[in-house]
């Protein structure tokens, strides 16, 4: 049944003149609380967040379209549906509960079968609206992400880049960027095969998230390569944060079966206050140009642009 574990509040200065509607939503299966009054709704509404809220038009002192703006102009409330409840029956008096962010209208007396009906009606709305909501998270998400190791994708490195050495132009403050390449990945393949080879890169991209601070942004650059990105970090900074990836890398063995292996990797720094790019490409750049000076030096260490 729609209604099953789904939640309302009424909101009504004579309560008892609901007594039995209130009785036939139990009956089919609705969670009720009452309040007496808009103030009263809205400190219920602070720890209680209903699927439909039923409000009356007329309450003395905080009528029904006050009551309903509050209700709207809260975030944490503003998407539950508001059905008023009155015995007035002017389109002005509709319009005025449409404008304060109602839904819907009922009409006293009530008839039992329609009121059941709006209910279902906008608690489905609203589990779709918040379906769709959560899907266009999800999409968000998946826009972003790489699909084998969970970091960020490069799309994103892209977008996020650019955005964070803006402001450091803006702003005069630090950046460092950090390219990586697990050494001698090919050989992981070619030994083991690409399964094992996706666990390996897998289980450095959980290292390496683990590894960051939560300002800090990891992204798989491509492949076996990964860039991380260290806002409000100078040269120093980076260079201790490096050298800690690299030797957690180095001392951690990842396994599968009767496989057991350990990865290093090569890692290039760059910085914006002490390269002074004039672009993030060429920032990005500096940093390659020192992970190909690692690896010339012989892999499995840390080097800075320009030595």
């Amino acid at each position: 049944m729609e209604s099953e574990n789904d939640t309302i509040l009424v909101i009504d200065d004579h309560p008892s003149n609901l007594e039995v509607l209130v009785s036939f939503l139990k009956d089919q299966n609705f969670t009720i609380r009452i309040a007496e009054n808009g103030e009263w709704a809205l400190q219920v509404l602070e720890t209680f967040k209903p699927d439909v809220i039923i409000l009356d038009v007329m309450m003395p002192g905080m009528d029904g379209f006050e009551t309903c703006r509050k209700i709207k102009s809260n975030k944490e409330t503003a998407s539950i549906p508001v059905i008023f409840m009155t015995a007035l029956g002017s389109v002005k008096d509709k319009v005025s509960g449409f404008e304060a962010g109602g839904v819907d209208y009922i009409t006293k007396p009530f008839q039992h079968v329609e009121v059941l009906a709006r209910i279902n009606a906008h608690i489905k709305l609203k589990k779709q609206r918040i379906q769709l909501e959560q899907q266009a998270e999800l999409l968000k998400v998946i826009s972003v992400t790489d699909d084998l190791t969970g970091l960020f994708n490069r799309r994103h490195m892209n977008t996020v880049l650019e955005r964070e050495f803006e402001r450091c132009l803006r702003y005069n403050t630090d950046l460092s960027c950090l390219l990586i390449d697990l050494d001698y990945f090919k050989k992981v393949n070619d030994t083991y095969g690409h399964g094992f080879g996706d666990i390996v890169l897998r289980d450095f991209s959980q290292s390496l998230a683990n590894s960051i601070r939560t300002t800090d942004y990891a992204f798989r650059y491509g492949g076996e390569e990964f860039l991380i990105l260290l806002p409000q970090t100078d040269i120093n900074g980076a260079v201790k944060i490096g050298e800690n990836i690299r030797e957690r890398t180095e001392n951690n063995r990842i396994e599968s079966g009767a496989i057991s292996v350990s990865v290093t990797f090569s890692g290039g720094l760059s910085s914006f206050h002490k390269h002074h790019p004039a672009t993030s490409k060429e920032m990005l750049a500096f940093s390659d140009n020192a992970l190909y000076a690692s690896k010339k030096a012989g892999r499995n260490r840390m080097s800075v642009y320009g030595g």
